[in-house]
């Protein structure tokens, strides 16, 4: 009787916004979802999207030509198309484990993508007590005799664009109370599987990683975040499963916070830095899998486009990026505080 009168409750104050219905689902998020409809597809389960919005008080509906379906509220909007694997939140590319697929007039996203992307997202809170936030360990990619990405005309290498940035991140986060841990601070070599080495040891709260990205094509340009594929789904680069998904990482201990961390992170570096949003994608790279705390890799744009050259070459972008990053972190933060 209670969760009838909470869905009850949740549709009367749909109209004062998300951080209502924040409170509301909290308490009876997953006491809902039960309650919505489900079905069996390839073993797997999966949410109608309609119900699930008419019992969180958010409007459910179709966009014109019946191959999008939108669930908004006042500070939200999230569309879906059939057979996608990419969903926009609040404009956001969010990469799938599963495509959703449409039965009749209803369409159905996965169980488990609605907890791992919209629930990780929108109402962390269900995921128990946040994780601290105070130790912070920055991974300046590649170093040493791995340059990573190169654009020889311009005198780029990754490897130096990484620590630029990462040092310049540093200093903001100390300024700010944090600690900061690097993994390395000179042009160095460390193995790949000794990074979360120095997170696991230094009892980090955050892992970043610190990327810049290369393209056979010159056109391909923008931001994009990982966080560690969950366990049972495909990458964000892969169309199914495959026979290793399966395996549980201990960095999927951290999953809510996985994609919660790398979707604020995302945000910030989309309304900070003009560019493209390439979305929050997954990815099993060994510097995210062994991790004991939140993690999440970014790549702040592409070498090998002309424009993204030209502005990595100036100290001032560098600095930009670096201040999105910051950004990032802050509104994760943020919102941690506020569960």
């Amino acid at each position: 009787m209670w969760v009838g009168a909470l869905q009850a409750r949740a549709l009367r104050l749909s109209c004062f916004g998300g951080r209502w219905l924040a409170v509301l689902l909290s308490i009876g998020a997953l006491s809902c979802l039960q309650a919505a409809g489900e079905i069996q597809q390839d073993g797997r389960s999966y949410t109608d999207l309609g119900r699930v919005a008419s019992q969180f008080g958010m409007q459910g509906y179709w966009l014109e030509g019946y191959k999008t379906f939108r669930l908004k509220s006042r500070w939200t909007t999230v569309d879906l198309s059939e057979n996608a694997r990419v969903m926009q939140l609040n404009q956001m590319p969010v990469y799938l484990g599963f495509p959703a697929f449409k039965q009749g007039a209803n369409l159905y996203l996965s169980q488990a993508d609605y907890q791992h992307s919209l629930q990780s997202i929108l109402t962390p809170q269900v995921f128990g007590p946040p994780p601290k936030l105070r130790r912070i360990v920055i991974d300046a990619g590649h170093g040493g005799k791995d340059s990573g990405a190169r654009n020889d005309a311009y005198g780029l290498k990754e490897k130096e664009l990484n620590l630029d940035v990462a040092l310049r991140l540093k200093r903001m986060l100390l300024q700010s109370g944090y600690e900061v841990v690097m993994t390395r601070d000179s042009d160095k070599y460390i193995p790949l599987e000794q990074r979360p080495q120095y997170a696991n040891r230094s009892n980090a709260d955050l892992f970043i990683s610190i990327h810049f990205n290369a393209a056979g094509s010159a056109t391909a340009s923008g931001f994009e975040s990982f966080a560690l594929t969950p366990q049972y789904q495909a990458s964000s680069k892969y169309s199914k499963p495959g026979r290793g998904d399966g395996v549980a990482y201990a960095g999927n201990k951290q999953d809510p916070w996985n994609t919660l961390l790398s979707y604020h992170v995302q945000r910030s570096l989309v309304q900070s830095v003009e560019g493209v949003d390439r979305g929050l994608k997954r990815a099993r790279f060994l510097v995210l899998k062994h991790l004991d705390c939140p993690g999440v890799l970014v790549e702040l744009g592409f070498v090998s486009h002309l424009p993204t050259a030209q502005k990595l070459r100036t100290a001032a972008f560098r600095e930009k990026l670096a201040e999105a990053l910051y950004q990032g972190i802050l509104a994760y933060q943020a919102r941690l505080d506020r569960i």
